[in-house]
């Protein structure tokens, strides 16, 4: 057996051992991460209003949930680009997107086919909205989610 090889060897192995343990460590850091994000809708909806107000949806979690993120963009108010988890409700042919509010729940979005109205707190009118093409192929789901988690936290 040549004894020039094993000095070699023994220097070797702690990096293996090192570069393992990181790439395990990697493995399993991405693996919870994942797990910890809540499944969304693979789009994002936009809708565009008066005075340029921009409204996103994106349904988050399993569909029997019945929630969603929203987040309002481009308004003179204090919910301008927060983005709020909001409870949908079907009511006849309209969805209605609400928060709660101490023991109240207020209705901020209310959605039926291609339009719906916006309702902010605190404000005397509402809000038309209609959907927006333009505005729903520019949302990446992912990135939204991003937003949402980075924000919660």
């Amino acid at each position: 057996m040549n004894n020039r090889n094993i000095p070699r060897l023994h220097s070797v192995r702690p990096f293996f051992l090192a570069f393992t343990t990181l790439l395990l460590l990697s493995l399993f850091t991405q693996m919870s991460y994942a797990d910890s994000r809540p499944p969304v809708a693979e789009r994002v909806i936009g809708y565009i209003g008066d005075l340029g107000v921009k409204v996103w949806t994106l349904r988050i979690g399993d569909r029997k949930a019945q929630e969603a993120l929203v987040q309002i963009e481009d308004a003179d108010h204090d919910w301008n680009l927060a983005i709020q988890k909001m409870k949908i409700t079907r009511v006849n042919d309209a969805l209605h997107y609400s928060v709660s509010q101490g023991n109240k729940r207020h209705v901020v979005l209310i959605l039926k086919q291609n339009s719906g109205l916006l309702f902010l707190p605190n404000e005397p009118n509402a809000i038309t909205l209609h959907y927006s093409d333009a505005l729903s192929q520019s949302g990446d789901a992912q990135m939204f989610l991003n937003h949402y988690l980075a924000n919660s936290k």
